[in-house]
Formats: C-alpha cells, structure tokens, sequence
C-alpha cells in the first residue's frame, strides 16, 4: 500500500504539479495540506517506539524534522500527523513582514535531481500575531519555533516571546535569502553576544541554524562561539546561496539533492572536530532512506528535510522510517 500510494504521488507531481506554473501549484499543494485529513491515516506514519531519539532532551518518536517553511498553523496541525519526529515552524520576525515580491520560488533541474530556489524574504505576521496562533495548535509531536532578527535584541524578543509555545527553539543566522540574516555570517564575531542572549532568554533547548556557505566561519568562530554560550545543537545547514534571474530578487536559496554531498561532508568533519559536545541536525538534500542513512551513520543526530517533501511527496517520512528499520534488521 504504502508502495501504491508513493508511486501515485510522484505521477502526479511530474505530471501535473512539475507542469503548473510555479505559484499555481504553490496554491494548490498549500490548499491540499490545509484542508486534506492525511493526518488521520495511519498510512503516513511508523510510530515504532524504537526509532525515537532525544534532542536537546526533548524526546522525538523518530530522527526526521520538517524543517523550517510554514508559519500557517493550520499546515502544522496537519504535517505533525505526517510521521515527522518534529515539525519547526517558519523564522518569525519582532514585527511582521511581507516578504520579497513574487515570483519567490522557482524549480530547478539539477543533476542530482529537481530542486528549488526561493528568495521569500521571511514573509511572516511578526511576534504578536504568529503568538495568538500557536495558541491554539496542539502538539502531537514536539514544535521548534524559529526565530530571526537584525540584532541581539531582536533575537531575545523573539525567542521570549515564542518560547512557552514550542519544545525548542531555533535561532536562524544563516537563510540566503535576505540581508537580514545571511549577514550574520560576515561578521561572525558579533554572534557571541547573540548566542548568549538568547541562551540566557530560555530553558528551552536552542538550535543555531548554520549556513552551508561558510563552512571555515562555522567551525572556526561560530560553533565553538555556540558552544561557549551553552548552546550545543546545530543545525547544518541552510540553502545554499544561488544567482538566479527568475527571482524578483535575482538571487536566492537552493535547496534539493544538490546539497546532498556538501551536507554529508559538513556532518562528518563537524563530527570528527566537535565529537560529542554538540547534537547535529544534517539539513540539505535528504530525500531518502539511503541518504538519511548516510547521514545518520555520519554522525547525524537528525535529519531536517524540506524539499524532499514536496518532491517526493508526504509517504517520505514513512518510506525512511521504514528503510531505517530495515537496515537494522
């Protein structure tokens, strides 16, 4: 069954979804999580106890996390029913945000395998508004809430502010898509007084998500400046910076298959350097069990998948949870 259902799922993306144009399908694959009761179906999840891991303490039913592109709760509801081990909702920003103009998002065909590149720009309701929504959603399994900002201060409010509504929280210096976080990495010194704000701000367990795109800055300044802080869970990484024209803003964030190889390589030298001090979400082109496999034997704590999911459909975490399982066998 589950083999059926995945098979119908990539006809129906190559041959309708891949053919729309890119707005169109956006709308109708949005439309489809929101209002489509996947959730109910024990189809879309393997909930075998031994699969469950623990990050940051928090306990996960199993290594995959959906990583960071909704903000709409009522899209999170419905994807923590998907057989995620956790689901992270959207950077949030002190004050809303509209975003860089469309068009935002583009597919890409690489040969590794189809991607996307998208300059969003941290479209979001801001702090105030994204907390009346979090209210209401229930955790089936564990939320990290994200945060984004220009400065410390921005950070710290943030996190505050999102902290009693998520399991963890995510601290994003590294998105491509924006001066308002990509520059963080340029100046790397100045990230110490972030981290200890923000590790100072909450009890919760806090995620510094890295960018792909600075692997010397990461391991020589800024994990070891995390570390110093009490922040010991790494998120490596982010899209990967691209020039592409097609984009209102000419450039953006590649995510996909093409980030596979420079994931796994990133995953086993922090390894190697850091050993045990740190707990490592490996995030960029895992889209299936014999990529999470890899990366998990590489030293992977978790796997962050985004693109694979809409590539590949909402069976994904099923079909590597199941693959993981059989290679246990």
């Amino acid at each position: 069954m589950v083999g059926a259902v995945d098979l119908l799922y990539r006809a129906l993306y190559r041959g309708v979804l891949a053919r729309m144009p890119e707005r169109a399908a956006i709308a109708m694959g949005q439309w489809g999580l929101r209002h489509v009761p996947l959730d109910r179906l024990t189809l879309f999840r393997n909930e075998d106890p031994r699969l469950a891991i623990t990050l940051g303490g928090v306990k996960l039913p199993n290594p995959l996390i959906l990583s960071s592109m909704y903000y709409d709760t009522a899209i999170l509801r419905r994807a923590m029913g998907l057989g995620w081990g956790a689901v992270t909702a959207k950077s949030i920003t002190p004050g809303p945000r509209p975003g860089h103009p469309e068009p935002n998002l583009v597919r890409i065909e690489t040969a590794e395998g189809p991607g996307l590149v998208n300059c969003n720009g941290f479209k979001n309701p801001g702090l105030e508004a994204y907390r009346v929504a979090l209210a209401g959603l229930p955790h089936r399994v564990p939320l990290i809430v994200a945060a984004a900002g220009e400065s410390a201060e921005d950070y710290v409010r943030v996190v505050e502010g999102l902290q009693e509504f998520g399991d963890l929280v995510e601290i994003n210096i590294s998105s491509p898509n924006t001066k308002l976080v990509y520059g963080w990495s340029t100046r790397p010194h100045e990230l110490k007084d972030v981290f200890r704000a923000v590790r100072g701000a909450t009890r919760k367990p806090v995620i510094v998500k890295i960018s792909p795109d600075f692997r010397e800055t990461n391991e020589e300044i800024t994990i070891p400046a995390a570390l110093d802080a009490g922040i010991t869970i790494v998120n490596y990484g982010n899209t990967r910076r691209v020039e592409e024209p097609r984009l209102s803003q000419r450039s953006g964030g590649l995510s996909g298959p093409a980030l596979f190889a420079t994931t796994l390589e990133n995953v086993r030298r922090v390894r190697e350097r850091f050993g045990d001090r740190l707990e490592l979400i490996a995030t960029g082109g895992i889209d299936s069990p014999e990529k999470a496999r890899e990366a998990l034997a590489a030293g992977a704590t978790a796997c962050g998948i985004f693109t694979g999911f809409i590539t590949r459909g909402p069976l994904l975490p099923r079909r590597i949870l199941d693959g993981l399982q059989a290679a246990e066998k």
